[in-house]
């Protein structure tokens, strides 16, 4: 990890502050490579300084360049529940990273009900990540979601479980 990439890094997300362009920022991450210690620092960072707009984007990067460098700080950042956090965007980052050391985090959040979710849009994701992660604990928690779980969730789990929705 060099300061030079890592501030490069840092810029070039904060270009997207007050000028949110998400297909010109996607591609322009995408291109990125060896920024893996930039962006778990940057996380780190962003966490210890609550600067929830530059997690926010960091987190976006970490979708485009999954590692386990960052799961320790998105897990705890999960657990927060505070309003300030997109928590959907930390699950999907999670389930692209796909580490099983995530998986009691993504728990809680499928059993969170937080009053801004009617729709169970992030218990959903976190099902979805779990499935991505697979291993034998990430299945069993959908398959006790898929029998008493809520009803949006319950038919995600068995979707993802091979079963059709109900």
């Amino acid at each position: 990890m060099t300061f030079e990439r890592c501030r490069q890094l840092d810029d070039g997300l904060r270009r997207y502050i007050g000028n949110w362009n998400p297909a010109a920022m996607n591609s322009w991450l995408k291109e990125l490579t060896d920024v893996t210690e930039c962006i778990a620092d940057g996380i780190h960072r962003a966490r210890q300084n609550d600067d929830w707009l530059m997690f926010e984007l960091y987190v976006i990067a970490a979708s485009w360049h999954p590692s386990t460098l960052y799961t320790r700080d998105l897990c705890d950042v999960l657990l927060r529940h505070d309003e300030e956090v997109n928590y959907e965007d930390i699950v999907e980052a999670l389930g692209e990273i796909r580490d099983p050391n995530a998986v009691e985090s993504l728990e809680e959040a499928i059993w969170w009900e937080p009053r801004w979710d009617e729709y169970r849009q992030l218990a959903i994701k976190a099902a979805w990540a779990l499935s991505q992660i697979g291993t034998p604990e990430a299945l069993a928690i959908l398959e006790d979601v898929s029998s008493c779980g809520s009803e949006e969730v319950r038919e995600a789990a068995q979707l993802l479980l091979g079963r059709g929705g109900t």
